[in-house]
């Protein structure tokens, strides 16, 4: 039920104290800000108005972080994981690259190595995630039509492909998903804006 307050703005010391500008948050949104009106006035809580940053979803108050932060470590581990071996076979998956027709191949895997490795740390981490989420789309939005083109392959070089491919845009939809989570995330260093 919504927290609802009569006040009267001719009654008792207690509206004396009150601060008629009510600070709710990150959100902007000032419910008894303004000149006060002569008369009774009915103050209702933010809750009361249907505001989603009163829902309390993704703080570590609630059971339901723990499937964001384990989310977050399998991830973003996944994306650490394969930016540190763009770096640690480089040479290996330059030639692969370069098989595939990619241009600068050796510059090309240390740059999508470094996209990796933000990502994967900024998704782990809880800093700055959309960030993290939209290097990841971006990485995997360039390379899948370049590095998996299923359609111009024949045997089981286009079913390995249409199966790498599928996994990337899979893996895309995770990141949109990382995104749309509201920041701050849970258990995320507080860093200024």
């Amino acid at each position: 039920m919504a927290e609802t307050h009569r006040l009267d703005h001719r009654s008792g010391s207690a509206l004396e104290n009150w601060n008629a500008r009510d600070e709710v948050g990150r959100s902007g949104i000032y419910p008894a800000s303004g000149p006060r009106p002569a008369g009774a006035v009915e103050v209702r809580g933010q809750g009361a108005l249907g505001h989603p940053e009163e829902q309390k979803r993704l703080t570590g108050e609630r059971i339901g972080s723990w499937p964001l932060l384990l989310g977050r470590a399998i991830f973003g581990g996944f994306f650490l994981y394969s930016g540190i071996h763009h770096f640690r076979d480089r040479k290996m998956m330059a030639g692969y690259s370069q098989s595939k027709g990619v241009p600068a191949p050796s510059v090309a895997v240390a740059a999508t190595g470094a996209m990796l490795t933000a990502a994967g740390l900024s998704l782990i981490s809880g800093v700055r995630p959309k960030i993290g989420a939209s290097l990841t789309a971006a990485f995997l939005l360039g390379v899948s039509p370049v590095m998996h083109a299923f359609w111009r392959e024949e045997g089981q070089e286009r079913m390995n492909d249409t199966i790498n491919f599928s996994k990337n845009m899979a893996l895309v939809g995770g990141a949109l998903l990382a995104a749309s989570v509201p920041e701050p995330w849970p258990w995320a260093p507080r860093l200024a804006r």
